[in-house]
């Protein structure tokens, strides 16, 4: 488990700097608690209750093997009980996550994780082959 920017896709990357930035620019100081993972470190997750998913993007991912997801956190909540969920940062987090391209986890329903974000893949166009897309 890692924290390292450098753990992300190199696709990924310039959507989680925009986003870094424009947090930083809001005024928001943020710590980066988890950019990636092992399969074994995500079983770990799991047991913990810290992740509810066996395809969690922080594993690697295709085609670089490398995450596809990131988690922070206001470094103003970490002393708070759960991180203050219900923190107005949380949603401003989101907003500009969602801004930056990302999906935003706090839009899960099952399970809402507001610190979460991952890369979203767009489809191809209609009637193109994907394979033969470089």
């Amino acid at each position: 488990m890692g924290n390292s920017l450098d753990a992300l896709a190199s696709y990924f990357r310039p959507q989680v700097d925009d986003f870094l930035n424009r947090c930083s620019v809001a005024g928001i100081d943020l710590i980066i608690v988890d950019t990636d993972r092992t399969p074994a470190e995500q079983v770990v997750k799991l047991s913990q209750g810290v992740s509810w998913t066996n395809r969690s993007k922080h594993e690697p991912q295709p085609p670089e093997m490398k995450s596809e997801a990131i988690d922070v956190a206001p470094k103003e909540y970490l002393p708070m009980k759960g991180w203050y969920p219900g923190g107005p940062l949380w949603d401003q987090l989101g907003e500009i996550g969602e801004r930056c391209g990302m999906f935003w986890g706090g839009r899960w329903h099952s399970h809402p994780d507001p610190g979460h974000f991952e890369y979203i893949h767009s489809a191809p166009p209609i009637g193109v082959d994907e394979s033969t897309q470089v």
